[in-house]
């Protein structure tokens, strides 16, 4: 439900003011633009069941760099592309940095998979699969699924059902963005049961070393 702090009209405010990314995040902008929070939540733990993503801790660069791509179009997406594309590239960041500094909390538990599907998820994830040349997820994502900075995004917590989208979308040929070639190369490789069963996986990832830190940061 949207709050009345979420109705609230953005303020003017300098650029280089870090208020600026709390106020795109939390309230609505010109133009009837709705705030980040009304979908990806104040605390940005997105809504893990319908596929929103989850924002805190995610690189800053990481998300300036996806939102810039939503803007340009290289990024398809109906509703995020004319988001990002009412924000001017200051604010991006802006906004970026304020979701990649939000503490972590911890994830809603995920929908409860069964023993198998969580089993061939984990040795996707931690081992791939040699047999059609698959490399672990680990390789680039690490092996609490935190991310490499820019390079990969945070996977553990990260919704399963969004995580399982974009894996199917790589495998279908989409590209999404300048790294995309590599991710649909990796896709590629797996039927959709592995695509559920890894997105399961890594939803259920904890990673409780970073629960509660700052762990987004900015480069």
């Amino acid at each position: 439900m949207v709050t009345l702090a979420l109705l609230a009209p953005v303020p003017v405010l300098a650029k280089d003011d870090p208020a600026v990314g709390a106020a795109i995040a939390l309230q609505p902008g010109p133009s009837g633009r709705p705030a980040c929070a009304a979908c990806h939540g104040a605390d940005g733990a997105g809504q893990p069941d319908v596929g929103i993503p989850r924002l805190a801790g995610l690189h800053a660069s990481y998300m300036a760099d996806q939102l810039g791509h939503f803007a340009t179009g290289v990024r398809a997406n109906a509703i995020m592309a004319p988001y990002a594309a009412s924000l001017s590239a200051d604010e991006r960041r802006a906004v970026a940095d304020y979701f990649a500094n939000l503490p972590l909390t911890a994830p809603v538990d995920p929908i409860p998979e069964p023993a198998a599907r969580l089993k061939r998820g984990e040795t996707l994830f931690q081992r791939g699969d040699a047999r059609v040349g698959l490399i672990a997820c680990t390789q680039c994502h690490g092996p609490n699924g935190v991310g490499v900075g820019n390079f990969t995004p945070r996977l553990a917590g990260q919704s399963g059902p969004y995580i399982a989208e974009q894996l199917h979308n790589w495998h279908a040929g989409d590209v999404r963005d300048p790294r995309g070639a590599y991710m649909r190369a990796i896709a590629a490789r797996l039927p959709p049961t592995d695509i559920e069963a890894v997105a399961a996986y890594a939803a259920g990832l904890k990673a409780s070393e970073t629960i509660g830190k700052t762990v987004g940061g900015k480069p």
